[in-house]
């Protein structure tokens, strides 16, 4: 089960958008987070920080570009990963969905906003993967600007210690998508579901990707200071088509192997 919830990461928009403005990005709005319930639990591709349109610097560039992480090219999709398995997706899907109710972007995995249009839709696949198969495969019906798809953990039962610590996720375009939007890696901590994330421009091609956070200097954090890598409650990543939608057709992704270095 999993319940979404306001607040939170409101006070994380408007430090977004000062980031977009100084960097003279067009960004939106970004990822409104999600708290599930019960759980156990290189390429340069861009530069700037925000928010919304990755043609226009949503992204960030290569890793350690503010700071923050970022995203490089797998040459060989069955390299090891890096650092400690947090899951891998070699039997089954775990995630969901954050059904969020977003007013100021379009989170298509809330029914309510899709208008009698397709859902996305998110299955385990067991012929697909990095560095082996087992990944998760999210199929995004993307019409337009500013949509997305929130892909999370459930809860962790007993928050975790991730400070000092880069998360990384993998990532794969299917062949012949033509996203050209950005992903957002993220992480929830303590009580109040406080986040942190930070943003690549997903790279064109088919090829593996990837993306990595810094935990301690995401791109974004709540600016009240409260973000606790140290009470990390859950993670996921978020698919977005920037405020420019450019090519923003449907697209089908595959993720993989989060770890923690």
């Amino acid at each position: 089960m999993r319940r979404s919830r306001e607040g939170a990461t409101r006070a994380v928009l408007v430090l977004a958008a000062a980031l977009a403005a100084s960097c003279g990005s067009q960004g939106a709005a970004g990822r409104d987070g999600a708290a599930g319930a019960g759980g156990t639990g290189g390429d340069a591709l861009g530069g700037g920080s925000g928010h919304g349109d990755a043609s226009a610097g949503d992204g960030a560039g290569l890793a350690g570009a503010s700071g923050a992480g970022g995203s490089r090219a797998l040459a060989d999709a069955a390299a090891p990963i890096a650092g400690t398995a947090v899951d891998t997706f070699d039997t089954e899907s775990d995630f969901g969905f954050n059904p969020y109710h977003d007013t100021l972007q379009t989170n298509l995995g809330n029914a309510d906003t899709l208008d009698g249009g397709p859902a996305p839709t998110l299955a385990f696949d067991a012929t697909e993967g990095s560095p082996k198969p087992g990944s998760l495969k999210v199929t995004v019906p993307f019409s337009g600007p500013n949509q997305y798809v929130d892909v999370q953990s459930y809860v962790f039962a007993v928050p975790q210690d991730w400070s000092g610590h880069t998360l990384h996720v993998r990532l794969k375009v299917d062949e012949g998508a033509t996203f050209r939007g950005f992903a957002q890696l993220y992480v929830d901590t303590g009580v109040s579901y406080v986040p942190a994330d930070s943003n690549v421009n997903v790279a064109p091609g088919s090829q593996w990707q990837d993306i990595a956070m810094d935990l301690s200097h995401p791109m974004t954090t709540d600016p009240s200071g409260r973000f606790n890598p140290k009470q990390v409650v859950l993670y996921g990543l978020q698919l977005n088509s920037g405020s420019a939608g450019v090519n923003a057709t449907a697209a089908t992704f595959h993720l993989d192997s989060f770890s923690l270095e």
